[in-house]
């Protein structure tokens, strides 16, 4: 079994479930500390972590590598932070009502406030 040093560990080939998920926990860190120091750009750092994952998973066969991506990803879902300003709940949209309320009253705004004035 041969092994590779992805992000300062080391990966047996294929990897074991528990190198996978330090892996994702370590990376999961890296961004934590990424996020405080303003000269790194977090598109940029989180694009070279994954495609240094990328290049790793290469050398997998392909159902190693989805299974590392199963994992891998299943576990920086679980250990993601839950957003409080933006709740998944809040992406539904606005309601038909509320649309056709306020189009309700503009139309009364430009009836009484144009329309009537040209017309009378």
């Amino acid at each position: 079994m041969s092994t590779r040093t992805l992000d300062g560990f080391n990966m047996d080939l294929p990897p074991s479930h528990e190198q996978i998920i330090a892996l994702a926990r370590q990376h999961r860190l890296n961004l934590e500390e990424a996020i405080f120091h303003h000269e790194i750009h977090l598109g940029d750092f989180c694009l070279a972590q994954r495609k240094r994952v990328y290049d790793f998973t290469r050398e997998l066969s392909p159902e190693q590598r989805l299974a590392f991506y199963n994992t891998y990803n299943g576990e920086l879902e679980r250990i993601a932070d839950e957003d409080q300003l933006h709740p998944a709940d809040a992406e539904g949209g606005v309601s038909v009502f509320a649309i056709a309320l306020v189009l309700a009253i503009i139309a009364l705004i430009l009836y009484f406030g144009v329309v009537r004035n040209m017309v009378g």
